[in-house]
């Protein structure tokens, strides 16, 4: 048996230059016998997994959060309503107040990787939730704008640089802070937009209805996500020759709104028990290409059908990187510099909008501990952008009083394109010669630990994925691993992220 593979490989070597060697998990195409080089092709990771800044989306307990859904181990972005008075009640507070509030309500998120979206408001049905030295409903006062000012911010000195905050719903103003009842006037939208852009330059800022704020560089949370009443006025506006390209650039999120404007399902369980809502979801989720989902996610994650639907839709929020190809020498000599190609495509439906640098790494082969690490300068993952305009879409249909697929293709009619990362880097002179396993990771910043991964099979437990094997200084016989080495990716959840 062993006599037949060898003439079956030396005999496609001999016809096309390509050797087909390894197991299950990955292929290497060109054998450093042949060329020098090695090429690697992992197999794409089948289920869901939790990666950081997009999926189901829970809440903090408050007035609009409760704990359904926060021991879901897929959700990574956690939202918090925060009343005004809770953090300043009144102007000579200052951020000491805002942090004592957060600290202890925001701890331990980092161990579980997840991160924070605040939003404040002053209003909450039937509840005002104004400074004591303002007066409720006043959104309109020169006292009320310049205060306003000051306290977004506080809140940038607060969270801007704060690791645990993702993203930064806007709020303030109306019920839940959902920027209607009042409508913002021109003024006020200009403090609210000017000051948050001014206080985080460092975090991405969402507003509720995008129409109105064309002037700003706002991601969108849509507190209808998916009504009847409100899908075609939402798409009508992202799609427009001003806003149809923001979604490169600008994080959407949004919830399911149970009991307003027919949405999909009566409740989370229901919207997750039902195979149709589903393909509405994934296919709404792809067209308009959102990032995290609120409300539904209270569903029970525990039992069937929803474990499989959340896998489902977890696979289309947001970005998903597949590891297509990785290219580079068999055998390096320290000191000496050489040369590694990634073909990657994003298979999922946003960008991820952060720059978190790519690290390569060498492997102790025996250990798995890293022994020598540095970055990608060229890899800028907010570049590695999924598909565009999906083909599939939907029509409400009155009988059945739910959205029904049409018979469009389920694809994007610009596909994905293959990103190309090609950097050369150099071994230390005075590393030990031998055999060692080259790994990818994407480090989160805080910390420069593994964090955000890719969707394939070669994976270790921490956050790093093994490649292949590499010689330094030494011939490499079998660049290949065996895939009974590598561990599962979504089993793993020591993930995490350090908060100085």
């Amino acid at each position: 048996m062993k006599l037949r593979r060898r003439q079956f490989l030396r005999q496609v070597s001999a016809a096309s230059s390509v050797a087909l060697l390894g197991g299950a998990s990955n292929l290497v195409l060109a054998s450093a016998k042949e060329s020098g080089l090695v090429r690697i092709r992992p197999r794409e990771y089948s289920g869901a997994f939790a990666n950081p800044l997009k999926g189901f989306r829970p809440d903090l307990p408050s007035d609009g959060g409760k704990r359904d859904g926060l021991d879901n181990p897929l959700a990574t972005v956690v939202r918090h309503y925060i009343r005004w008075n809770q953090i300043e009640n009144s102007a000579g507070e200052g951020v000491e107040k805002i942090l004592e509030f957060c600290h202890p309500r925001w701890a331990g998120v980092e161990k579980r990787n997840q991160k924070i979206i605040p939003r404040v408001y002053l209003y909450w049905p039937e509840n005002y939730y104004w400074p004591s030295d303002l007066r409720a409903g006043d959104y309109g006062s020169r006292k009320f704008l310049k205060r306003l000012e000051k306290f977004i911010a506080k809140l940038g000195e607060a969270w801007n640089r704060d690791p645990r905050v993702a993203y930064i719903e806007t709020g303030i103003v109306g019920p839940c802070g959902e920027q209607w009842g009042p409508t913002p006037h021109a003024e006020l939208k200009k403090v609210i937009g000017d000051s948050h852009k001014a206080a985080f330059p460092d975090k991405l800022c969402m507003i509720r209805y995008p129409w109105q704020w064309t002037d700003y560089n706002f991601g969108v949370f849509w507190d209808s996500w998916g009504t009847r009443k409100d899908t075609a006025r939402m798409l009508e506006a992202l799609e427009s020759p001003e806003l149809k390209n923001s979604w490169k650039t600008q994080v959407r999120g949004g919830e399911i709104s149970y009991g307003f404007g027919e949405p999909p399902g009566a409740s989370p369980n229901d919207t997750m028990a039902q195979p149709h809502h589903i393909d509405w979801i994934e296919c709404l989720t792809r067209r308009g290409h959102w990032n995290h989902l609120g409300w539904v996610s209270y569903y029970d994650w525990k039992h069937s059908p929803a474990a499989a639907h959340g896998q489902r839709l977890q696979k289309a929020f947001g970005y998903r990187f597949v590891v297509e190809e990785v290219e580079y020498p068999a055998t390096v000599t320290p000191g000496e510099p050489f040369e590694i190609a990634l073909n990657i495509r994003n298979v999922g439906s946003s960008p991820f909008y952060y720059r978190w640098p790519v690290e390569l790494t060498l492997l102790d082969e025996t250990t798995h501990g890293p022994v020598w690490r540095k970055t990608f300068s060229s890899a800028d993952i907010r570049q590695w952008l999924p598909g565009d305009r999906w083909m599939q879409f939907a029509e409400w249909n009155s009988e059945r009083g739910r959205f029904q697929l049409n018979n469009g293709p389920a694809r994007y009619e610009i596909p994905a394109g293959e990103i190309q990362v090609r950097e050369r880097f150099t071994f230390p002179r005075n590393l030990r010669r031998g055999r060692y396993l080259l790994a990818l990771s994407i480090l989160d910043p805080s910390g420069g630990t593994p964090s955000c991964r890719f969707a394939i099979e070669n994976y270790f437990r921490g956050g790093r994925h093994p490649i292949g094997r590499i010689g330094v200084g030494r011939t490499l016989e079998n660049a290949t691993m065996e895939p009974n080495c590598f561990q599962d990716l979504a089993s793993d959840h020591t993930i995490g992220y350090h908060v100085s």
